[in-house]
């Protein structure tokens, strides 16, 4: 139990290669077992470092030990080779789970998507036996957009909306991010969504509407996202989207939402400031800006 708190603590604070080395040195000392617990925070250590190697050998101690039976050590073992981008492995691995649950599907499922292997994911997709999950969609979505397949991910929105299936944050940001000036209307159909399941306190949705909105060069309506939004909600990500949406359109108002950052309390980042100095339209306005990114250690990006 000790060793597993320290195993823990490791994985969690970064220590990876240490978490490795600790649990080499139980296996060795003889006195000891490392049991599914402790063999599922090795995994984890090896898959965060990308080290198949090591993993492989846990793999092969969970075998002889017959620790693989539990299902957190096998969907542990899904997710390493899922990081190191070994889709045959997983694929076998998985086929070997006498009962995979949501998480072993979503994990081969999202692995097949960012591995580029759409049509064996959709292969996946048609033979869960349960697809109520968010999660699940989310994966689908996100992984035809990634592809380039953007009218499946908005296909398979509709689909997910039609059966009930619910939202999240990351799958109205997903979609969000796909709506162009062609498809303004399906975005504003997201919005009314949005709105109606109250996901306008999470910043990523609302970030997303407003650069959806000013992809689609309403720039009113980008700017009556970010006014409503609660002040908690607005955070470095949604002043820059506005500072540097407002910078191609109208430069002053640009100028105001970047002082409105600052009173905010919020840093000014890289990308606020080379925003904000196409939108300078004179000497004493650039150079106040300029003072500004010396004293914030940005001054290369004003130049």
């Amino acid at each position: 139990l000790n060793i597993n708190r320290r195993l823990t603590g490791l994985t969690r604070s970064g220590e990876n290669r240490n978490a490795l080395k600790l649990f080499a040195d139980v296996h060795r000392c003889g006195t000891l077992r490392p049991d599914q617990y402790s063999v599922s925070l090795a995994i984890t250590a090896a898959g965060h470092l990308r080290d198949t190697i090591f993993g492989g050998q846990v793999h092969c101690y969970a075998i002889r030990s017959g620790i693989l039976s539990h299902s957190h050590v096998s969907n542990t073992l899904l997710s390493l080779y899922a990081r190191t981008g070994n889709l045959a492995s997983l694929k076998k691995n998985f086929e070997e789970i006498k009962e995979p649950d949501v998480y072993s599907w979503t994990t081969l499922l999202s692995a097949s998507c960012k591995l580029g292997d759409i049509e064996y994911a959709f292969e996946v997709f048609d033979k869960m036996p349960e697809r109520d999950d968010v999660a699940v969609w989310n994966a689908m979505i996100t992984g035809c957009k990634d592809s380039g397949y953007h009218g499946t991910s908005i296909e398979l929105f509709q689909e997910m909306h039609k059966l009930g299936v619910g939202y999240d944050k990351f799958g109205f940001a997903t979609v969000l991010s796909m709506c162009y000036y062609g498809s303004l209307d399906f975005g504003k159909q997201v919005h009314s969504l949005v709105v109606k399941a109250g996901f306008l306190v999470a910043s990523s949705v609302v970030n997303a509407l407003i650069t959806m909105y000013f992809n689609c060069q309403m720039v009113l309506d980008a700017r009556l996202v970010f006014e409503e939004a609660d002040v908690a909600v607005r955070d470095q990500v949604t002043f820059n989207v506005v500072i540097d949406g407002l910078a191609g359109f109208k430069r002053e108002e640009s100028l105001l939402v970047f002082r409105e950052m600052i009173e905010a309390g919020l840093r000014p980042t890289d990308l606020t400031f080379v925003s904000v100095m196409s939108s300078c339209s004179c000497a004493a306005m650039g150079c106040q800006v300029h003072g500004l990114a010396i004293k914030t250690g940005y001054e290369e990006y004003t130049l």
